[in-house]
């Protein structure tokens, strides 16, 4: 296939990997394991191919020591901390309150900007960030409300949803810090330290028991190959555009589980994921002008 521009070739990429990643939390849904035994699951399972992606390529296995550097390291926590409580707040709470909680990671990725490499906070994002916070808030008023949810604790979803969201905006400013250091690698270190941590809170003869299927769908299909075709796409458009289209996930991913599954959010948390998502795709879009024009 022809592209008339690197930038169209890299949205497509983007738009690929985007898509993959919108049934991830059907599946983690379909598994019925519970958070400790698809913590390992998921954790092991995109480790191992990341690693051994990381291992195969050339232009990767030439900084693989960067991994195990004082950053890389740190990028490793962060990458494990993160998985940990987007895994658990999916555990307790429904779909669609944490993946509206997830997209505000670009705006947690801005303040980290401004603390780590000095960065100055727009106006537009403190804009944006106000108004997803009034979405989170009405998403949050009616999340006893969801129909189907096998667990709905609303505080400790929130909790782990934001923390998993800013902790994937600190993950984004660590690597842009150091760019040599392979971020397959890092992630998928980060990934396998998920996994062990999990594999200390299952009882081995439980290990099997749920869909493994449906979890390995998610941790040898959607993950890495979601990554890869998102880190992928850096290399021909701005991140401005994969921001936008990362927005898939949260918009599908609440279809995909209330399509399957039934499990159904209330009218105040359809708006306030509506008013979050809309004033997200405002920021990227002004944000991906403004890239445009100093060009």
């Amino acid at each position: 296939m022809k592209f008339k521009s690197d930038n169209a070739k890299g949205i497509l990429i983007a738009f690929l990997g985007a898509l993959l990643l919108t049934p991830d939390t059907l599946f983690m849904r379909l598994s019925e394991m519970d958070v400790w035994t698809m913590l390992f699951w998921r954790g092991f399972q995109m480790g191992v191919i990341l690693i051994l992606i990381t291992v195969c390529m050339d232009e990767y296995r030439k900084n693989f020591g960067l991994i195990f550097s004082k950053i890389g390291i740190y990028i490793i926590f962060v990458q494990a901390i993160g998985s940990f409580f987007f895994t658990f707040g999916i555990a307790s709470s429904s779909v669609a309150l944490i993946l509206f909680c997830i997209a505000t990671g670009p705006l947690f990725a801005s303040f980290f900007s401004f603390l780590i490499l000095k960065e100055n906070i727009s106006k537009p994002t403190i804009i944006t960030s106000l108004f997803a916070i009034i979405g989170i808030v009405l998403a949050v008023s009616d999340s006893n409300k969801v129909i189907n949810s096998p667990q709905n604790d609303i505080i400790m979803g929130t909790i782990c949803g934001l923390l998993a969201a800013a902790t994937l905006g600190l993950y984004f400013v660590l690597l842009r810090s150091k760019p040599k250091i392979p971020a397959f690698g890092t992630t998928g270190f980060g990934a396998l330290l998920t996994g062990i941590f999990g594999l200390f809170f299952i009882d081995l003869n439980n290990i099997f028991i749920g869909n493994l299927v449906a979890i390995s769908v998610s941790g040898l299909i959607i993950l890495p190959f979601s990554f890869a075709a998102l880190t992928y796409a850096t290399r021909y458009t701005i991140a401005a555009n994969i921001s936008l289209l990362m927005l898939l996930e949260t918009i599908l991913g609440p279809v995909w589980v209330w399509f399957f599954l039934k499990e159904t959010p209330g009218i105040q948390m359809v708006i306030g994921g509506i008013i979050v998502i809309f004033s997200l795709g405002i920021y990227f879009l002004k944000l991906q002008r403004n890239l445009n024009n100093t060009r």
